[in-house]
C-alpha cells in the first residue's frame, strides 16, 4: 500500500472523514449582519426548491414517458439528474452559510469549541471498537463534527447514520440500523474493565444482563454487560442511574426526539462513549423542509436547543465524581 493510501486510509479510520470541499467554506469569517444573512437564506433556499422540484417533474415525465417515447425518457432522467445535482449544490451552500454564521457561534457561547467540521464526522473504527452497535452495518455517514472542552472536560461528537446496504436484482435497499448522535466524553480516571449500557429497545427484554442493580427500572430499560462487578457498581452509584434514566426522560421533550430513542453507553479506559439513536441530525430546523424559515431568531433558538441537548447529556455524566472528580478535589 502506497503512503498516501495509507494515510488516507488511517485518516478515515480512526480521525475524521467527510466532505473536505464542503469544511473549507465553514471557518471562521467575518461576520454577516442579520439582514444579509437572512437575504441569503432566503435566496439559497429559493434555489434549492425551485431545482428540487425542477428534478421532480423531469423524473416524473421520464418514468411516464418510458412506455411511450422509449430513449427519449433517458435523456428526461438526465436532465431530471442535473437539476438534482444543483439542489444539492444549493443545500450544501446553504449548510455552510447557517454553519458558519449561526452553529459556530452557538457552540462556541456554550462551549470552549476547539473544532467545528460540518462535512465531517466520527470515524468508523471508533464506533465499531466500542461495540455498542450489535446489528450489522456497512455504510456509515454523518456531519457536524464537534471537538472542544466543557467544564475543563474534553469531548467530540457528531451526527452519525449507520445503514445495511444489501444489493439484489432490484438494485439495493437500505435500512437504518442507528441514526442520531455520537458522544465521546474523556475521563479523569482510566476504568480497569469497560462497562456497556444497551437500551432494551434496541437489543429485546430478553437479552441477558451479567450483571444487575437495585434498580429495577434501570435494569428493564438497559442490558448491562461488564467483566468486573466492582467496576460496574462503581460507575453505577444509585444517584448515577437515577440522572441516566432522568436524562433519558428530559431529551423525550425535545423537538423532533423519537418516543422510541435509544440510548447506548460504553465506559472504556478513559473515554465514555454515548449513542443516541433518537432519528435525526443536530442544527437542522425540524420538519420537512430543510432551513424553510429566514428568522434568524428562530434559527438561532433551535441551534441553541440543539447544543443544550448535547450541553444537558455531559453535565449529567460529571455529575458522577467517581469518573471525573481531579484528584485535588478527592483529597
Amino acid at each position: 500500500m502506497r503512503q498516501s493510501d495509507r494515510v488516507r486510509e488511517q485518516r478515515y479510520n480512526t480521525f475524521l472523514h467527510g466532505l473536505d470541499n464542503n469544511n473549507l467554506n465553514t471557518g471562521s469569517c467575518p461576520p454577516m449582519d442579520e439582514r444579509e444573512l437572512t437575504a441569503r437564506i432566503r435566496n439559497l433556499t429559493r434555489g434549492m426548491r425551485s431545482n428540487t422540484t425542477t428534478a421532480a417533474i423531469f423524473m416524473i415525465a421520464a418514468v411516464a414517458g418510458f412506455f411511450f417515447i422509449g430513449p427519449f425518457a433517458f435523456a428526461l432522467g438526465i436532465v431530471s439528474g442535473f437539476f438534482g445535482l444543483n439542489a444539492m449544490f444549493y443545500k450544501n451552500r446553504l449548510k455552510c452559510l447557517v454553519s458558519s454564521n449561526i452553529v459556530r457561534g452557538v457552540l462556541s457561547d456554550t462551549f470552549e469549541l476547539t473544532h467545528y467540521a460540518p462535512g465531517c464526522h466520527i470515524g468508523q473504527s471508533t464506533i465499531k471498537e466500542s461495540m455498542l452497535i450489535q446489528r450489522n452495518w456497512n455504510n456509515l455517514s454523518g456531519s457536524d463534527m464537534v471537538e472542544g472542552f466543557y467544564k475543563g472536560v474534553r469531548f467530540r461528537f457528531s451526527d452519525i447514520h449507520l445503514e445495511q446496504v444489501t444489493r439484489s436484482k432490484n438494485g439495493k435497499k437500505r435500512v437504518t440500523v442507528f441514526k442520531g448522535q455520537w458522544l465521546i466524553i474523556g475521563l479523569a480516571k482510566t476504568l480497569p474493565w469497560s462497562l456497556q449500557l444497551r437500551s432494551r429497545l434496541s437489543v429485546g427484554k430478553r437479552a441477558k444482563s451479567n450483571i444487575e442493580t437495585e434498580n429495577m427500572e434501570f435494569n428493564s430499560r438497559f442490558q448491562i454487560q461488564c467483566g468486573d462487578p466492582h467496576t460496574a457498581f462503581y460507575i453505577l452509584t444509585p444517584h448515577f442511574m437515577e440522572y441516566i434514566l432522568n436524562a433519558k426522560s428530559k431529551a423525550s421533550t425535545r423537538p423532533g426526539y423519537r418516543a422510541d430513542a435509544q440510548t447506548h453507553m460504553n465506559f472504556c479506559g478513559k473515554e465514555v462513549h454515548v449513542a443516541l439513536h433518537n432519528g435525526r441530525d443536530l442544527f437542522e430546523p425540524c420538519g420537512r423542509k430543510l432551513f424553510a424559515t429566514d428568522n434568524i431568531t428562530a434559527l438561532r433558538m433551535q441551534m441553541e436547543w440543539d447544543v443544550n441537548y448535547i450541553k444537558s447529556i455531559i453535565e449529567e455524566l460529571l455529575l458522577n465524581e467517581n469518573l471525573f472528580a481531579t484528584n485535588e478535589k478527592e483529597n
